[in-house]
């Protein structure tokens, strides 16, 4: 989204919401600034439809959160399973486990991968003899609670800040590796 979008985007929520409308040519011009920068990663034809939807929901005005999370489920809509559901996919990850291959593991989704991590911790889990499915179960279900929402909120950012977490990131784990 460019600049004369962001531009057109505040004026339809001036033109639905006073607050906006009555506020300064600096603050205006800050909250184009602000938008721009926070929301201009994203299709204005999407971010134009993320808007619309916000004044439908809400009488009071929108903040970046507001339009970037509805922007977001709108290009990602979730057919998030429960955490049951995704349960009996690692349970069945478990039980094929002594046996699953990379090229099996990866066909899974991301979200139950992370749980297990890799095929080595996967074929722990399915050659221990002692472990406890009670306790791996209650594990699993708060952790994919936990996966489900960092991704969540990881969708939110924009491409520009998640690049740069990831830089800083790595960074940090090159610092700890030469420690």
């Amino acid at each position: 989204m460019n600049r004369q979008e962001t531009t057109q985007i505040i004026t339809l929520l001036a033109g639905n919401y006073n607050s906006i409308a009555e506020k300064s040519k600096e603050q205006k011009q800050m909250m184009l600034n602000t938008w721009q920068e926070c929301l201009g990663d994203l299709d204005y034809k999407l971010v134009l439809q993320a808007v619309k939807k916000t004044i439908i929901e809400s009488p009071y005005p929108p903040t970046i959160h507001d339009i970037r999370k509805n922007a977001v489920e709108m290009a990602n809509p979730t057919n998030a399973r429960t955490p049951i559901e995704a349960w009996e996919e690692a349970y069945k990850m478990i039980c094929n486990g002594s046996y699953m291959t990379q090229e099996e593991f990866d066909k899974h989704s991301p979200e139950v991968k992370k749980f297990f991590g890799s095929t080595t911790q996967l074929k722990a889990y399915a050659t221990n003899v002692d472990f406890n499915m009670d306790v791996v179960r209650s594990n699993f279900l708060k952790q994919y609670e936990a996966i489900t929402e960092r991704e969540k909120q990881q969708k939110l950012l924009p491409e520009q800040m998640q690049k740069m977490i990831s830089n800083l990131t790595e960074k940090l784990d090159v610092k700890r590796l030469e420690e």
